[in-house]
């Protein structure tokens, strides 16, 4: 009524729910075991929230939502995320880069993930940009991505409706206190992949992916998957 009152009408465009994301996958073994290690523990403590874990073999970090309605756009997706790839490189200069993860962090006590070190997330908000610049002049719907802030979630609350119906709202931080500053480990950025939310995962427990990007500089031969 306000904005009425100002002669400012808003016209709201419904958003529709995003059904791809582009992602880099976190595949280092001494990462994963760690996750790992960390949700035993949860679960020795509360076992009503093994719903609420995410499998390891899914671990990704999100730099982008988007819906993409047609097959047209997805193709139009996959252009895009190709494109990505010199911006990229421009930005990596030639060097590997290593995401380091350490420490456990919360959004609200209803998601739980690893941390990445500042520097690192400052060199990935750069990847991150450029990533989004390719799929804006595409004209491809991005308007549910949130502003990005790398994390390596590997609980989230949503996913336990027993623990809810008990009336509990948040992840009380003694559950990975053991956890809470451990190094994790370090990933090599090496792939930047466009998936699929609600398509058959892959035989690896890993998202289906419509395209995979190879970035790395150490070992410039596509995966064979």
């Amino acid at each position: 009524d306000e904005k009425k009152h100002l002669g400012k009408e808003v016209v709201k465009r419904p958003r529709e729910t995003p059904n791809y994301f582009v992602a880099i996958p976190i595949t280092d073994d001494q990462i994963l075991d760690r996750i790992e290690d960390v949700q035993e523990l949860i679960f020795t403590k509360e076992p009503d929230l093994l719903r609420a874990f995410i499998p390891v073999q899914t671990m990704h970090l999100t730099i982008i939502v988007a819906h993409l309605g047609t097959e047209e756009e997805v193709k139009k997706a996959i252009l895009a995320l190709k494109q990505s790839k010199t911006k990229v490189q421009a930005i990596l200069q030639g060097k590997d880069f290593n995401m380091t993860f350490q420490g456990i962090g919360q959004f609200n006590n209803q998601v739980i993930y690893v941390k990445m070190l500042e520097e690192d997330q400052k060199m990935l908000s750069r990847i991150a940009d450029a990533v989004e610049e390719c799929f804006t002049k595409m004209n491809l719907d991005i308007s549910g991505s949130k502003d990005f802030k790398p994390h390596l979630s590997f609980l989230k609350l949503s996913k336990a409706p027993r623990w809810k119906r008990r009336n509990f709202r948040r992840i009380c931080a003694d559950l990975y206190k053991e956890y809470e500053d451990s190094y994790f480990g370090t990933q090599i950025f090496s792939h930047i992949d466009l998936c699929a939310m609600h398509k058959k995962k892959q035989e690896s427990g890993y998202y289906y992916c419509e395209c995979s990007i190879n970035m790395g500089f150490s070992d410039m031969e596509e995966s064979k998957e």
